[in-house]
């Protein structure tokens, strides 16, 4: 069950005919994957350089094999050497690209999550949604 919060936020998106808005038009088809040999310590680089905090790890075909956030890779440069090949979560939450802004809300809201990968029926990357690229374009197309 939705709190009031996320229920005026489901029924703006409806005010403003946006509820079934596929996420192909505000996700961020320019993600950043990580290879699921990369090192901690490449792992840690690449967010820094690039501004993240989690991304889909894919396999030498690029399909994606998982994820890895901020708050693991933290565990893993406390536990582990540098040089060690990164631990990634195989259990996946993503989203194909015509999943509806009205559904990635309550997968949102339900898993408590801060993003998602966007992925095509062969499991390739297509890109990432974060809650930001949601509230931006829920923000620039709402009336104020």
């Amino acid at each position: 069950m939705l709190d009031q919060s996320h229920k005026n936020i489901l029924e703006k998106t409806k005010e403003a005919k946006l509820s079934e808005t596929p996420v192909s038009v505000f996700m961020n088809s320019h993600a950043i994957s990580l290879r699921e040999n990369y090192s901690v310590k490449t792992t840690i680089d690449t967010f820094n350089t690039h501004h993240i905090s989690g991304a889909p790890v894919v396999n030498f075909e690029n399909k994606i094999v998982g994820v890895i956030s901020e708050y693991d890779l933290l565990i893993e440069a406390a536990s582990k050497p540098l040089s060690s090949h990164i631990d990634f979560k195989t259990t996946i939450t993503s989203v194909f690209p015509d999943t509806t802004l009205k559904e990635l809300l309550i997968i949102f809201y339900k898993q408590k999550l801060k993003w998602v990968p966007v992925v095509n029926k062969e499991n390739y990357v297509q890109g990432v949604v974060s809650r930001m690229d949601l509230l931006e374009f829920i923000a620039s197309h709402s009336k104020i």
